[in-house]
């Protein structure tokens, strides 16, 4: 998960560093990850069949709407807001989980998630009004909104087919085909440069695909099937500091102190989530090591 979350802090930087359309940069991203994530699941997965789609078509669906509003909300806000706010999925899932995966949500967890929530307002409230109404625009605030409750959904749904035992490679295949086919009537319809894109965004689109794309969602996958999606949730809390790092380092968006000291609480909380969850794991192998000593035997 923690490689996953530094995969991902790298996404918004190069999102914004692109210059061709929305739609078009949602389809190409998509179109050259599906070759890599078809041979992927070939060779390392379960192939791609019927089953695999099956089971990934609805999650897919939320990707894909997930992704769009994300990449629309890097553009019209400022990084640290609209990451920011698409996190917020940690405090929707503590609320949730309980219920619709049966996740314990132990108070100790809830403490650590509060120090977490602290410091994601205060890097949004210390978000420097003078940066630009294209970069604190309510638009991308909104869709950084509807990002977080469409990724949600999604997380939810990876969690339950992960937990099904599906293939994380034959997974993610399926999502890619959903969102290459959900892609390509809005880019027709939208896009005017679909066919005008520039060496230097392929050169992000292709980066895009490789770090938070398949080496991102692959590790996230993957884990899921390990770690509450609670945890596994909270976790991601970190991407948006990295991001709002890499922000101030190379797009030059300014960062205040309440937003450096706001950044620095959330990673405070995460330390205490990630070590709350080795801790809880680390005491269900003792028990079930007291009760039956040979599953020990296995490491």
């Amino acid at each position: 998960m923690v490689v996953a979350v530094i995969s991902w802090g790298v996404g918004p930087i190069l999102v914004s560093s692109l210059s061709i359309s929305l739609s078009t940069t949602v389809l190409l991203r998509q179109l050259i990850w599906l070759p890599v994530l078809f041979l992927l699941a070939h060779l390392a997965g379960d192939g791609f069949t019927r089953h695999h789609f099956a089971v990934s078509w609805k999650p897919g669906i939320f990707f894909a709407l997930s992704t769009g509003l994300g990449f629309g909300s890097f553009r019209e806000t400022s990084i640290a807001n609209a990451t920011l706010i698409g996190s917020l999925t940690p405090a929707v899932l503590l609320f949730i989980a309980p219920r619709l995966l049966g996740e314990k949500v132990t108070l100790q967890r809830v403490a650590y998630s509060i120090v977490s929530f602290v410091g994601v307002v205060a890097v949004v409230v210390g978000a420097e009004s003078g940066s630009g109404a294209g970069q604190q625009g309510l638009l991308g605030d909104g869709l950084a909104l509807g990002n977080m409750l469409m990724w949600t959904v999604y997380f939810i749904a990876a969690k339950r087919a992960r937990d099904e035992g599906i293939n994380t490679w034959s997974f993610l295949t399926g999502i890619c085909v959903v969102n290459v086919l959900l892609a390509i009537p809005w880019a027709v319809v939208s896009s005017n440069d679909l066919l005008d894109v520039p060496p230097r965004d392929w050169m992000f689109l292709v980066l895009m695909m490789l770090i938070p794309g398949t080496m991102g969602h692959y590790f996230m996958t993957w884990a899921q099937r390990y770690l509450d999606t609670t945890v596994s949730s909270l976790i991601t809390l970190g991407g948006p500091v990295i991001s709002t790092s890499l922000a101030f380092l190379f797009l030059g968006q300014s960062v205040s102190l309440l937003q450096v000291l706001g950044g620095v609480v959330v990673l405070m909380g995460l330390g205490g989530v990630i070590v709350s969850a080795a801790t809880a794991r680390g005491a269900k192998s003792n028990e079930v090591g007291t009760v039956d000593p040979l599953l020990n035997s296995n490491p």
